[in-house]
């Protein structure tokens, strides 16, 4: 039943499964949902009608979450972030220059918002909070550094 000589094709078998399993476990870590989790400590509020997610290559592994919801929503979305990142209302001119080369795009989008939301403390994750026409945006640093 066991034979000796195919040993190392069942060793090969286990590690095999072993890197599919790490391989969807990335995957699980990976997607929205436990990604705001893990940035905000709480689950996506459930009046959230669809979120998703941007990551960006830079220095501070930026992510940028973009949040439908409805418009009798939008007050307490703003204040459950507000309250959870510590942010502040900031004019566009308090902008960090860093954002820049992040995502120009992004900065312009912000710079349009009836509101922007910004966390002021350096010793606190750096968030901000912006909206356009259809979508809100939560923009994270995924590290505690200083800009």
């Amino acid at each position: 039943m066991f034979k000796f000589k195919y040993l190392p094709q069942y060793f090969l078998a286990l590690l095999l499964l072993i890197l599919l399993f790490l391989e969807g476990w990335t995957w699980y870590l990976g997607t929205t949902g436990v990604t705001f989790k893990r940035y905000l400590g709480e689950e996506v509020p459930s009046y959230v009608q669809d979120i998703s997610l941007r990551r960006y290559k830079a220095a501070h592994s930026p992510h940028l979450f973009s949040m439908k919801i409805n418009a009798n929503d939008e007050q307490k979305l703003i204040d459950r972030l507000v309250g959870r990142c510590h942010m502040k209302q900031v004019t566009s001119d308090a902008l960090p220059a860093s954002l820049m080369k992040v995502d120009n795009e992004m900065v312009e989008v912000i710079k349009k918002s009836p509101f922007i939301y910004m966390t002021t403390d350096p010793k606190q994750r750096f968030c901000l909070l912006f909206r356009d026409k259809t979508k809100f945006y939560l923009y994270l640093e995924g590290d505690l550094e200083k800009r």
